[in-house]
């Protein structure tokens, strides 16, 4: 079978040959139809995040994908049930994070993610996987699949933030959202029927599509060359939740000024080491004196994934139309990988519906 993979000493994607998995006990044949493209793989493809399997002189790539289940091996899946695979694996045998259905909150060490860190990946003709990480899909969502992971990662998010102010009764009103990448607009499409105003973040000049995007869903673009997130409070209003999906370290530390008192920002990206002066005190300060809370959150679990279907599927058209601006076949996957300023999501699609 064909797979797109990123070989040990190389910083692009390939296509290569690969026998066609056999399904293990518990585990069922997929035949894979398409997989979105991120900058977690650009990183893993750069060699700056993530790790190739042990012994492996290659990596699948692949973490946003969706399928077709070929064989379901004996498992309570069915020929033809569209499933979307979660993308944590036990390393060497379970753990406790796994063992109660957990392992988005495992430590580094105790997990491997597929097309990430120590486990090949799904951007091949065919996968198999335990039934326990495959979570199905209606038919109607085939095409758009692969953007379940990504939705799901933004449901662990809020869920993690709103138990963060559950303690007391919390009503939040506003949101700003840092990235204007494609989960950064995802979130503001996912946010905009819970939140009365939301205000999304980036560096863009107009005319731009991910600037329209955010105008179209009632959202008001912030260029951050103009307004730095610690003057986002007072340029616009404070917000109730920050959600920083950048990697730009200095923000987590922003975010803090940008929210109103019992705010709570959400951190996703994930910076590389970066020293840079701040005034911990007086962010120290602002955190105790005014009930604010910094949230760290990675990967998602097997009810995120579940939420997340319903949120794609609620989705409008004319957002998903605009948020995928290239879906490609094997013949010129290169293009999947291209970064412009008209890309906002990509996809390989490896085999039709």
């Amino acid at each position: 079978m064909k797979a797109i993979a990123v070989r040990r000493g190389d910083d692009s994607p390939v296509l290569i040959e690969k026998p066609r998995p056999v399904p293990a006990d518990g585990e069922a044949l997929v035949r894979t139809l398409r997989v979105g493209v991120d900058g977690t793989d650009h990183e893993v493809i750069a060699g700056s995040h993530g790790g190739f399997p042990d012994g492996a002189d290659h990596m699948v790539l692949g973490h946003e994908a969706v399928g077709v289940v070929e064989d379901p091996n004996g498992t309570a899946l069915s020929p033809g049930d569209v499933v979307v695979p979660t993308v944590r694996r036990r390393p060497n045998g379970s753990n406790e994070y796994f063992a109660r259905g957990e392992p988005d909150m495992a430590p580094s060490g105790e997990y491997h993610e597929r097309g990430i860190e120590g486990a090949h990946g799904f951007m091949a003709e065919y996968f198999t996987s335990p039934a326990e990480h495959l979570v199905e899909c209606p038919p109607e969502l085939t095409d758009l699949g692969f953007l379940v992971e990504p939705a799901s990662i933004t449901e662990k998010a809020m869920e993690h933030a709103r138990a963060s102010r559950s303690a007391f009764e919390w009503s939040p009103e506003s949101a700003l959202v840092l990235g204007n990448g494609s989960l950064g607009l995802l979130t503001v499409a996912m946010l905009s029927d819970s939140f009365e105003r939301l205000y999304c973040l980036g560096r863009r000049d107009r005319p731009d599509p991910t600037i329209d995007v955010i105008e179209a869903l009632g959202a008001t673009y912030v260029d951050s060359r103009e307004t730095p997130v610690d003057d986002v409070a007072e340029a616009h209003e404070p917000a109730d939740l920050v959600y920083e999906a950048t990697g730009f370290a200095p923000h987590a530390f922003e975010a803090v000024e940008a929210l109103a008192p019992n705010g709570v920002a959400a951190l996703l990206g994930v910076p590389g080491d970066w020293e840079f002066e701040l005034n911990g005190g007086a962010i120290h300060r602002e955190l105790v004196l005014h009930n604010k809370a910094l949230v760290g959150s990675v990967n998602s679990n097997v009810r995120h994934f579940e939420r997340g279907v319903e949120s794609i599927a609620a989705l409008p058209d004319w957002f998903t139309d605009d948020l995928v601006t290239g879906v490609y076949g094997l013949d010129e996957f290169e293009r999947a990988f291209d970064d412009d300023d008209t890309t906002i999501k990509t996809a390989v699609e490896l085999s039709a519906r």
